[in-house]
């Protein structure tokens, strides 16, 4: 007997079926699913950090524009009673990406005003996001005073107090009167 194969005993011998290569549609759509949560898990981590880094911008822009409105009067801190946005903007004594023509914007676009009282001055932001209210309002400039959405709060605030002021989701106003 002899047991030896040959060349052309393999070449003829069947060749086992194989598994059809690339992926089924089942596959497929369970690879999309994965990337479409990949994709909000990263888009959710950018849009909190993007948040996170528009309310320091905007507090450092309002301790920045007390500080102006503080040094252009500062000879004899008499701040009128009238608008004075118009003379910050037009002398360049407010940060200049809040300069938009003579009006002064945050950064959600929400008009800033800055109105003399006599010996104090009144610093208002509008058009703030809710969660951007809470931490905003904590802004620390040392206010004589503070409203949000026009009810005056209690110094020093507390969170309790700043999230039930803070109460609209998209348009919150804060108003600091500052010396």
């Amino acid at each position: 007997m002899n047991t030896s194969i040959s060349q052309s005993d393999l070449d003829s011998e069947p060749v086992p079926e194989s598994r059809q290569a690339g992926a089924s549609l089942v596959e497929a759509v369970l690879f999309l699913v994965i990337v479409v949560v990949i994709l909000l898990g990263i888009f959710a981590l950018f849009s909190g950090a993007f948040s996170a880094s528009k309310v320091q911008t905007e507090m450092s822009y309002m301790q920045t524009l007390a500080g102006d409105v503080e040094a252009l009067y500062a000879t004899n801190h008499d701040y009128g009673t009238a608008d004075i946005t118009a003379t910050l903007t037009s002398t360049k004594n407010a940060p200049s990406p809040m300069i938009v023509g003579a009006t002064l914007v945050n950064s959600w676009g929400g008009q800033v005003t800055v109105t003399g009282a006599s010996t104090l001055f009144t610093l208002s932001s509008a058009g703030i996001p809710q969660k951007e209210c809470i931490q905003l309002a904590q802004v620390s400039i040392n206010p004589v005073s503070i409203s949000i959405n026009g009810a005056a709060q209690t110094l020093p605030l507390t969170v309790a107090a700043t999230t039930a002021a803070c109460s609209s989701a998209t348009s919150n106003t804060i108003a600091w009167s500052l010396r």
